[in-house]
């Protein structure tokens, strides 16, 4: 009783309060449904790659300012790198769901501490538990009939304005221009990003391989990182290797054609190899080529059809078009037939351990050295540096060819899904599944169903 907390009435009557439920291990056999919320995934895309953009050129000067000696320059580009970054980290920071569960049980009680000034009480005795779980979601996208239809009214959109301006009628003219004016920005934010969305959704529904939303959108990033080294490269290095003495014909010849697509796809190269680890086999390594491909489109069409907007609306729909239709698809396909060889050297188990025990130990000596020079980076209070297991590259082959391939398969619920098929032998009568939402009313919406052990 000494630990637990007591409240006396006007009478003197003693109440003992409840602590809270401490946090626990969740079941093994977990599953969670989230309803449906596929434009999210729009509304990251876009607060992901504007403020990259913004940084890849805040990275330009930066990296002149260091070439040119220029303290000014790289202090004025860090302070404003800091806060696109953090704004880009925030946004997709990990997150984790609390859940909350009270399994009916003649032992248990009716009440239940939640937390501080929160209880929760049952109509039936109940035995109650909590944990934290990581938010295993898979990519959501609206469907493709949709994503289609809506960037081919933004091309018909455009081709309307740029008829009504050569009409020669000048109320028409008059029209034009007022509504370019009016919705320009709008068609620019929707054609260079809506078409990555559409092939996106396409090439996930042709694959047919369910994604976690934290993976795809990490992939997507990376192709949008990859975009910073190319265009330094492009900017900077890229000019000074051309001969001075040629033409200017063969000058922009060699760097349009020849030194920037070869760098390009040098870059989304590395950045689809930095998922080796991760990576299944060849057809997951197509998916993740593809995905690096259409992040680094992205940030590249905010560029090109932005700078379109000043050849009118006839520029911006013809350019919407074309990169829509050609150049998106082409970076994706390039990229993916990369990941494709990349993902045949991911079945070779021994290869993958190898590469994932020098990727830690790197990150062990890297701790080591920072330690060293007296800071606490794992945060475990003293200055000895890293204290968990350094495996041999022996052990990691080892481990490596014991690891058998995940039992536990995604599963998609969706209507068509009978509620027979939820109870058979493939799912075991010890699961549990759980639909959370933010909404407080408990309804039976059709979800995503994820295993638990999912990392």
């Amino acid at each position: 009783m000494e630990d637990q907390r007591v409240y006396v009435d006007d009478f003197g009557r003693m109440y003992r309060i409840k602590q809270p439920v401490p946090l626990s291990e969740p079941p093994k056999n977990l599953r969670i449904a989230r309803t449906s919320k596929p434009w999210a995934t729009y509304r990251r895309m876009l607060g992901t790659v504007i403020p990259a953009f913004f940084l890849m050129y805040v990275l330009l000067f930066l990296v002149i300012g260091l070439i040119s000696l220029e303290p000014v320059i790289v202090l004025i580009s860090g302070l404003c790198s800091a806060p696109l970054i953090f704004f880009i980290l925030s946004l997709h920071k990990p997150r984790l769901v609390h859940v909350q569960l009270a399994v009916p049980d003649k032992m248990g009680s009716e009440a239940h501490a939640i937390s501080a000034g929160v209880s929760l009480r049952t109509p039936v005795r109940t035995k109650f538990s909590r944990f934290l779980i990581k938010d295993d979601s898979i990519l959501d996208v609206p469907p493709n009939r949709q994503l289609w239809g809506i960037f081919s009214a933004v091309i018909l959109v455009g081709a309307s304005i740029s008829a009504m301006l050569y009409s020669e009628v000048e109320s028409l003219e008059i029209i034009a221009v007022l509504a370019f004016i009016l919705i320009g920005i709008p068609i620019w934010f929707v054609g260079f990003s809506l078409p990555v969305l559409a092939w996106w959704g396409t090439s996930n529904k042709l694959l047919g391989l369910p994604t976690r939303r934290r993976d795809a959108e990490a992939w997507l990033m990376a192709g949008m990182a990859s975009a910073f080294p190319a265009f330094i490269f492009n900017s900077l290095i890229a000019p000074k290797l051309v001969s001075p003495i040629d033409s200017v014909y063969w000058t922009e010849f060699s760097l349009l054609a020849v030194g920037a697509p070869l760098c390009e796809e040098i870059f989304k190269a590395m950045a689809v190899a930095l998922f080796l680890p991760y990576i299944k086999g060849p057809k997951h390594g197509f998916q993740v080529g593809f995905t690096v491909g259409l992040g680094f489109a992205l940030i590249e069409n905010f560029q090109y059809i932005g700078y379109s907007l000043l050849g009118g609306p006839v520029g911006l729909s013809f350019t919407i078009l074309v990169r829509g239709i050609g150049s998106i698809p082409g970076h994706a396909v390039w990229t993916a037939i990369t990941g494709t060889a990349i993902g045949w050297l991911a079945t070779d188990k021994e290869l993958k351990a190898k590469l994932s025990w020098k990727a830690r130990t790197m990150a062990i000596s890297a701790i080591d050295i920072a330690e060293g020079i007296g800071i606490d980076t794992d945060g475990d209070g003293d200055l000895s540096g890293f204290d968990g297991s350094r495996p041999t590259m022996e052990d990691a082959v080892t481990r490596a060819s014991k690891e058998n391939q995940e039992s536990k398969p995604w599963m998609i619920i969706g209507q068509e899904t009978r509620v027979g098929d939820l109870t058979g032998p493939g799912l075991g009568m010890g699961e549990f599944s759980l639909d959370y939402e933010k909404n407080p009313t408990i309804r039976n919406l059709p979800g995503i169903h994820t295993p638990r052990g999912v990392a």
